[in-house]
């Protein structure tokens, strides 16, 4: 025989994970209920119940639904996430010591919904959000929506419609089913911009994305007010509450407040910082003055716990965060309100990523900000004399270093064609020459710390020579 349960699910029907209604059964024999993934062999949990006092039975496996159910934030370079674990279908069984026995197949889905109508009704006439019908966004924010699609088949197109400035519409098919299921499309005007017959100059500020049926037929729509970025943008993504991903555009401050923890050890007669500790990077984000009637979605983000990520518009990658507090506090006095929240990453490892590294390429304008450097150099200048010979030469300067950087009068037009000679200790052959209309001043001679210099030439167009040289404390290889 078959137990027949007062109250059950219904044979097939889709619900919230608060809306599934107990299982009650009035007996007076105990009840064993087993809870099965449907078409897994091991059941999730194996109960026994007893009657109460009106001998009646009461079964609720509403935290086993939480512990299966998940949605799926996207990762780099996704698209389109088909939510595999947002809706699961259950197998119930139910025995009793006489032999009776039933058993019950239905869904769930990753959702909590507070409503008159039932959640199957609803999903199918709404996007899984509860964000403002009108939301502001930008070229860099990433926007996804998410819709269940119950039909065996799959019948849900998601068109992107853009307005003209001369009037009219034209639209383009941002996703059409092949299958049931629960998607979340990215929608962001990045992506839909190339899609569209028109260049934004043509186009008005804002755009709809609207879901319809097979037939075309509007069910819902999502509306986007373009508005120009600031810079100060930060942008979040987290699951809400029904299941579905929102993200979270942040104007206000954002500020790294590590937890850090320093220890130190002494070995012999010296001290020594030690690397024992766990120091968390945390970051607090303002924020920013948002419209206080968005408080009740803003509070449902950061109470919903099912994940969460920061997106790198430079980068284009999502970081998965960890929400570990937050302190809300929008009054419904005046028009705007704002709020911090602190986060870290998920990853236990305390390493910066080279993806943090806050520029990513050089700019003029710091460089013309630079200060003249710093001159540790000595100088000698060294004049040319007559050698008796029909020439010209400097004395032997005696300049314990190892390079020294030569400076003359290049625009003397006298002397731009007659080479320099220069000997090094008490060689009377050359050890190299420079000529000053083709080698650029200063010309650079490396010699022995202990050698001396001196220069010779068949003019004395120049008249002397500067030498430049560092100490021999700073050497310079």
């Amino acid at each position: 025989m078959s137990l027949i349960p007062t109250q059950a699910p219904t044979e097939g029907a889709t619900y919230a994970k608060n809306t599934v209604p107990p299982t009650i059964l009035s007996t007076q024999v105990a009840i064993t209920a087993l809870l099965y993934v449907y078409g897994d062999n091991a059941p999730l949990i194996t109960a026994s119940y007893f009657p109460d006092f009106s001998n009646v039975v009461t079964i609720d496996f509403g935290d086993i639904y939480k512990s299966v159910l998940n949605s799926e934030l996207p990762d780099n370079g996704d698209e389109v996430v088909l939510q595999y674990t947002y809706r699961i279908k259950f197998r119930l069984l139910l025995s009793d010591a006489n032999s009776n026995n039933t058993e019950i197949d239905f869904w769930v889905c990753n959702a909590l919904l507070k409503s008159a109508t039932a959640f199957e009704t609803w999903a199918q006439a709404n996007f899984l959000t509860n964000q403002p019908l009108e939301k502001t966004t930008n070229y860099e924010s990433p926007e996804w929506l998410t819709y269940l699609d119950l039909a065996e088949k799959g019948n849900r197109i998601v068109i992107g419609r853009f307005y003209p400035k001369e009037g009219g519409m034209v639209d383009c098919i941002v996703k059409d089913d092949e299958g049931a299921g629960c998607f979340s499309v990215n929608v962001n005007y990045s992506r839909l911009i190339p899609m569209v017959a028109r260049l934004p100059h043509q186009l008005k500020g804002y755009y709809d994305i609207i879901l319809t049926d097979g037939e075309l037929n509007e069910i819902c729509r999502q509306r986007y007010i373009y508005e120009e970025r600031s810079g100060r943008e930060k942008y979040f993504l987290f699951v809400n509450a029904l299941g579905g991903i929102d993200t979270l555009i942040c104007k206000g401050e954002n500020v790294l407040a590590p937890d850090i923890t320093h220890n130190i050890g002494r070995f012999g007669r010296q001290y020594r910082a030690l690397d024992d500790t766990d120091d968390i990077r945390k970051w607090t984000q303002h924020i920013g003055q948002v419209p206080n009637r968005q408080r009740n979605w803003i509070y449902e983000l950061l109470t919903a716990k099912q994940g969460a990520e920061k997106y790198d518009p430079e980068t284009m990658k999502y970081l998965e965060i960890v929400v570990d507090s937050s302190e809300l506090s929008m009054s419904d006095f005046g028009q705007l309100a704002g709020s911090p929240f602190s986060y870290i990453l998920n990853e236990t490892e305390n390493v910066v990523a080279d993806t943090e590294r806050p520029d990513r390429s050089l700019h003029q304008s710091v460089a013309d900000q630079a200060e003249e450097l710093h001159d540790d150099t000595r100088q000698v200048v060294l004049d040319f004399a007559d050698d008796g010979n029909g020439g010209y030469e400097t004395e032997d300067a005696e300049i314990t270093a190892t390079k020294l950087y030569v400076e003359f009068d290049d625009s003397i037009a006298d002397a731009r064609t007659i080479p320099v000679y220069y000997y090094l200790g008490d060689s009377s052959t050359a050890a190299g020459s420079f000529t000053p209309g083709t080698d650029a001043s200063p010309v650079v001679i490396t010699k022995a710390a202990s050698e001396s210099i001196r220069f010779a030439s068949q003019s004395n167009a120049l008249g002397s020579l500067a030498v430049s040289y560092y100490p021999t404390t700073v050497i310079i290889d």
